[in-house]
């Protein structure tokens, strides 16, 4: 009889929590900065009291973002080699140097808003705004790069990223905003300025998740009659062993209810609008860690 040798080969995540959590802050900060400009940059004078704490929350979320990046790769003093050893065909290193050159404007475009030079901070905010976009939307092509993945090989990931990035900028501005002026002793009423502008935020927040929504429903309607992988990760996410966390958090608790609390005419008040955000907020930080995790829960062979 010939020896049978047995090879126990575990399947390491090559991703993880870490990097979820680096998408979901660099996504707080792209959103918080795209609402920052809406006063200065596309003159909506109605946002303007939102510009300072956007800016503020959009910078300190972009500096929390790459400490969990830099905690995943093990190794963080060798992170410069990404800028020696330049790969123009890899989103990593596209996504390293924006991720030095965006703060910077983000920088100038605060002390432009401080300094309450309009023209400038016009300038430097909507050429910021590309930049917030591409440092988000690139951490969605690196998973979409990835072709034996499950639910990440697509098209529609990029731009899935950056929609939720703006539904939860927009979610945490309504918390940030709204912890400020109790914070201040401003009055949240809604005849007042400060509570008209939270409710108003709450109505463009939920546009934003019904966006959001038509755009899960869309990739997930088109994987589950794609490749093998892909219908196995739906079925994962689903009624499997992920489905608790999809179905019942991200889903239900982050987008139905706060859909319905946002919609419903007898809940336009700042108590269920900073309810329906703290939810939302919670909904995208699990889309982050389901996705991620459905992506490899598939060993490869």
């Amino acid at each position: 009889m010939k020896p049978m040798i047995l090879y126990n080969v575990p399947h390491e995540a090559s991703f993880g929590a870490m990097i979820a959590l680096y998408i979901f802050f660099t996504g707080l900060s792209a959103g918080s900065f795209f609402l920052s400009t809406l006063s200065y940059g596309f003159g909506r004078v109605q946002y303007r009291a939102l510009s300072r704490p956007a800016i503020i929350t959009a910078t300190l979320m972009l500096v929390v973002a790459p400490l969990f990046l830099l905690l995943h790769v093990g190794k963080p003093l060798r992170s410069w080699h990404l800028f020696l050893f330049v790969n123009p065909g890899s989103p990593i290193t596209w996504g390293s140097f924006l991720l030095t050159t965006y703060p910077l404007f983000c920088l100038i475009y605060m002390a432009c808003i401080f300094q309450d030079r309009e023209k400038a901070a016009k300038r430097w905010g909507l050429v910021g705004i590309p930049f917030a976009v591409s440092v988000h939307a690139y951490t969605g092509f690196i998973l979409a790069f990835c072709p034996a993945r499950p639910l990440w090989h697509s098209s529609m990931i990029p731009v899935l990223f950056l929609v939720s990035a703006v539904v939860s900028g927009t979610a945490l501005m309504i918390l940030v905003f709204a912890a400020l002026c109790r914070w201040r002793g401003e009055s949240l009423e809604p005849s007042g300025e400060s509570g008209s502008l939270l409710l108003s935020l709450g109505r463009i927040l939920g546009w934003l998740l019904v966006l959001d929504l038509l755009l899960t429903g869309i990739d997930l309607l088109v994987a589950s009659v794609g490749g093998g992988e892909d219908r196995f990760g739906v079925g994962v996410l689903l009624t499997g062993e992920l489905a608790p966390y999809f179905v019942g958090i991200e889903v239900i608790l982050g987008k139905l209810i706060p859909l319905f609390i946002l919609f419903h005419p007898r809940l336009q008040k700042l108590g269920p609008l900073l309810i329906a955000s703290f939810l939302i907020v919670l909904g995208i930080l699990f889309m982050r860690l389901d996705l991620v995790h459905v992506g490899e829960i598939l060993p490869l062979l």
